[in-house]
């Protein structure tokens, strides 16, 4: 009897114990390697005035600069490609958001993403320093030197030659400085037309001529189209110079907090009132706060470092409000005036304004 069960289980083991082996296999191959995903996690909370270097030129500017204070911060969102075991687990806390790699860098390869995201924050500091040092009574000239491509339709034959950071500086033999002037070149044309465009490829002032062919505008096929998004690439005339140190730190997400950071250097007072206060948010060159991803992932973050108030992009205010749930205050603000409003009312000090500013320099 005992010699019968013996070879049962001896048949058995043969027939399931290779089985068992390739799905044992199989899920520690499947744990150890990288999946085709990102994870977006609660980030860094950063000091943002302490990374703000404020130099006065050499034209007799008068320049009044306050110490810095440490109340007012920048997030991040980490972003890391996991293991298969760090994904399962991801699943685990809703503080992670597990997406699709090709949501974060699109077409390119991570090192062009990286590189592409530290062209969008170095546009941001100078975006954020010019909007600033005009709120304080500068005068900052800016002109147009080319139109930058932000994003890229991948599927479109321009893709084959253009990449999102790439500047156009010429078509068809016209010399072009904005985002304006390129679309007019464009509208000459009709779908299907070829056009010849020269570009300075992103982080090189090497330029190269390509050829691509226009395509129809989804809401009028009879117009012609590149299939890109653009702006035109500002050079500033900066009366004094601002540095800021964001390390590695990529995106244009900060430049609200560089501009608020900047402009409290700059003017007497304190923005915050002493209170710790949290933003996140872009900065354009009208004064205006664009969206910015991983809001969730920055509430959580501002929540952890204990600030009060955390100010985010109005289209974005519902889920922080959500995510917060009661854990601090949220404020969603559309423009930097509207920011300087919320921190007065939070107790921050008024600040003065633009003619007061320049008239007592």
């Amino acid at each position: 009897m005992s010699k019968s069960v013996r070879f049962r289980v001896t048949w058995l083991w043969w027939i399931t114990g290779p089985v068992l082996a390739v799905l044992v296999t199989g899920l520690i191959v499947v744990a150890v390697r990288p999946v085709p995903y990102y994870t977006l996690s609660p980030g860094s909370v950063r000091s943002v005035e302490p990374l703000v270097t404020i130099t006065a030129e050499g034209d007799g500017q008068e320049l009044h600069e306050e110490a810095a204070n440490e109340d007012l911060y920048f997030l991040t969102v980490t972003v890391r490609q996991p293991f298969g075991a760090e994904a399962i687990w991801a699943l685990t806390d809703d503080r992670i958001d597990i997406v699709q790699r090709e949501l974060v860098d699109g077409t390119q390869t991570r090192e062009e993403n990286r590189r592409f995201n530290r062209s969008l924050m170095t546009s941001a500091k100078d975006k954020a320093a010019k909007v600033a040092l005009e709120r304080a009574g500068f005068v900052v000239p800016v002109h147009a030197t080319g139109a930058v491509a932000i994003d890229v339709g991948p599927d479109l034959p321009v893709a084959e030659v253009l990449m999102p950071g790439d500047t156009i500086v010429g078509a068809d033999g016209s010399t072009v400085t904005s985002a304006e002037e390129l679309r007019a070149v464009i509208g000459g044309h009709e779908p299907g037309d070829g056009i010849t465009l020269t570009i300075e490829p992103l982080g090189s002032t090497q330029r190269r001529e390509v050829t691509t062919t226009l395509v129809e505008r989804p809401d009028d096929p009879d117009q012609a189209m590149l299939g890109i998004t653009l702006e035109s690439r500002p050079s500033y005339e900066f009366p004094i110079d601002v540095a800021i140190d964001s390390g590695e730190v990529g995106g244009p997400s900060a430049g609200l907090a560089f501009t608020l950071a900047i402009l409290d250097r700059l003017t007497p007072g304190r923005l915050t009132g002493g209170e710790r206060v949290a933003v996140t948010g872009t900065i354009e060159l009208d004064g205006s706060v664009g969206r910015v991803g991983g809001v969730h992932q920055k509430t959580e973050a501002a929540i952890s470092a204990g600030v009060k108030l955390m100010l985010v992009p109005p289209d974005e205010e519902v889920e922080a409000i959500e995510v917060a749930d009661g854990r601090i205050q949220v404020r969603g603000v559309a423009t930097l005036d509207e920011a300087l409003s919320a921190l007065e009312a939070l107790g921050g000090d008024r600040v003065p304004s633009a003619a007061e500013l320049s008239s007592n320099r």
